[in-house]
């Protein structure tokens, strides 16, 4: 897998020649017989100390990845999918033919079911690639099922603080868990866009000679820099994007109006709970940017799926949720979030998948 970088300045999800990502297996934990859930968080909390300790009511809502079956199969199918010389050369799966050969069973998602409502935390959402399982609960049972205390620490960096377990959670070792999105805020959805500042100070845009107001870059410019000439538009494909906030539908109107382009349909797929309207957290411009460009590069697009999970969301639900359509070929994420073991294996199953 690797990132490619775009005139919008997002990075594309496109598969390579060879590709093997690395699985992380949960290692055992000093406790004997328990499994440890490595947190990436716990070597800054070890050097904090906790101002306190999260509200036992307090709801939160996490993500339970499970492990593949077939790894080594798995591994060596990719292999084969992206070479040439294969017979399995671009023979991509269906989400339906990657959950019946590498998906986890349905017996072991019973199981992480079954450990989720046992300790009062209620199932918000199933996966049918069986690779997550969402759910919520308050503060007091995660921490009983997770063998943790939830804290709240200052920011190293951050003029915030954040919540994170005392340690790194651990669970019966019978229990096929990988990891679990959702137990700490220590890193947040950030969008990766850079303002430009003009020599006075004030943001501006950089004096150009592009066809929009004070020579700025829109539509029809950006195809003129990167793919002059071509007849390529992106005729009858889809693009569908990762993002942490919601937007407005009159601002992208607005902006094909003064671009000239056609209004390509959009989709919002609504995820965590998230109501689709921009945040506070101010990452609209974002989601808009990212929308606007990809139709500028493709005028010819036949939709544009908008995955948003808001500033709160966990990355996982969204990629899981990109797995399951799978005739969206073109993923886009443009935003800096939190990678896992989970997060590994969705790579894997969208590389798989074309």
């Amino acid at each position: 897998l690797r990132f490619l970088k775009t005139p919008a300045r997002r990075m594309l999800l496109t598969a390579g020649a060879g590709l093997a990502l690395s699985m992380i297996s949960p290692a055992q934990a000093a406790v004997p017989n328990m499994t440890t859930l490595h947190e990436k968080v716990s070597s800054v909390v070890a050097q904090l100390q906790a101002i306190g300790e999260v509200p036992g009511d307090t709801n939160l809502s996490l993500a339970i990845g499970l492990p593949l079956r077939n790894q080594e199969a798995l591994t060596n199918l990719l292999a084969q999918i992206y070479d040439p010389a294969s017979t399995n050369y671009h023979h991509y799966l269906t989400p339906e033919q990657f959950t019946a050969q590498f998906g986890p069973t349905e017996e072991d998602y019973a199981k992480v079911i079954s450990f989720a409502q046992a300790n009062g935390l209620t199932v918000t959402q199933t996966h049918s690639n069986r690779v997550l399982l969402d759910v919520k609960g308050k503060a007091s049972d995660i921490d009983k099922a997770f063998h943790v205390t939830l804290k709240t620490y200052q920011h190293p960096t951050e003029n915030r603080t954040f919540f994170a377990p005392d340690k790194e959670p651990t669970v019966d070792p019978t229990l096929p868990v990988l990891s679990v999105q959702g137990m700490n805020n220590y890193q947040l959805p950030r969008p990766m866009m850079k303002k430009i500042v003009a020599a006075g100070g004030t943001n501006a845009a950089v004096t150009a000679n592009g066809s929009g107001l004070g020579g700025s870059y829109i539509g029809q410019d950006f195809r003129n820099a990167y793919v002059p000439g071509s007849n390529l538009k992106g005729s009858g494909q889809i693009v569908g994007l990762l993002q942490f906030d919601g937007y407005y539908e009159s601002d992208i109107a607005t902006y094909m109006n003064m671009a000239g382009l056609t209004n390509v349909p959009l989709e919002n797929v609504l995820l965590d709970g998230f109501n689709g309207l921009p945040s506070p957290f101010g990452g609209d411009g974002e989601v808009c940017l990212d929308i606007e460009m990809s139709v500028s590069m493709a005028p010819a697009l036949a939709k544009v799926v908008v995955f948003e999970a808001g500033p709160s969301g966990n990355p996982n639900d969204i990629l899981s949720a990109m797995t399951a359509r799978s005739e969206i070929k073109q993923l886009s994420a443009s935003w800096g979030y939190t990678t896992d073991a989970t997060t590994e294996q969705l790579y894997q199953q969208l590389a798989l998948q074309g």
